[in-house]
């Protein structure tokens, strides 16, 4: 037997990241839902409650439809871009030699940090929607080409080869951001009604 106040808890836990002010409008209706439900069942909570669904089912179903908010979203986007900033070239070591441990060690530190950019976006992309991949994929992006911006300005070596690489590899981590949450949007049955 679950009270109405514990099964919204388990509807308010699964919402988490939404909008305060959507998430409490849902919730209220949603007590005003199962209140008639239970009056048009002779005043079974239970049998109302058993037809919504499993609370974590429901509060993850609207957090689909209405996604994250602006909070979570500006996270993301920032988790995005500082990662990013640790996967740009470090060039700086270039002016001093281009074979010595100075400039190879901080290149390949950066490796991991692209395996985890891309991890984070991919994750992003299909967790949060494709809307909100593409905005840490495009700050991911942008970050990458400040970071090498401000070496430019303190007198790095880049090549033409390098810019492109940069340009290219900053434009495919906005693909990657936007990409999966649209064919996972594509691909998905559509689900039951909220």
């Amino acid at each position: 037997m679950t009270s109405v106040d514990e099964y919204l808890t388990g509807v308010r836990r699964s919402m988490a990241g939404m909008d305060t002010r959507v998430r409490d409008d849902i919730l209220k209706e949603l007590r005003s839902h199962v209140a008639e439900a239970a009056a048009a069942n002779g005043g079974n909570v239970d049998a109302a409650l058993a037809r919504m669904g499993p609370a974590g089912q429901v509060g993850r179903g609207y957090r689909d439809v209405y996604g994250y908010g602006i909070a979570f979203q500006s996270l993301f986007a920032a988790v995005a871009a500082a990662l990013a900033v640790l996967t740009a070239p470090v060039l700086q070591g270039a002016q001093e030699t281009l074979t010595g441990i100075a400039y190879f060690i901080p290149n390949l530190l950066a490796i991991p940090a692209l395996v985890a950019l891309v991890a984070w976006l991919l994750w992003v992309s299909v967790r949060a929607g494709s809307r909100v991949g593409l905005i840490a994929g495009i700050a991911a992006g942008a970050a990458r080409v400040l970071v090498v911006l401000a070496l430019l300005m303190t007198g790095a070596i880049v090549t033409p080869d390098g810019l492109a690489v940069l340009a290219v590899s900053s434009a495919l981590l906005v693909l990657l951001g936007w990409l999966p949450g649209t064919a996972k949007k594509a691909w998905s049955r559509p689900g039951a009604e909220l």
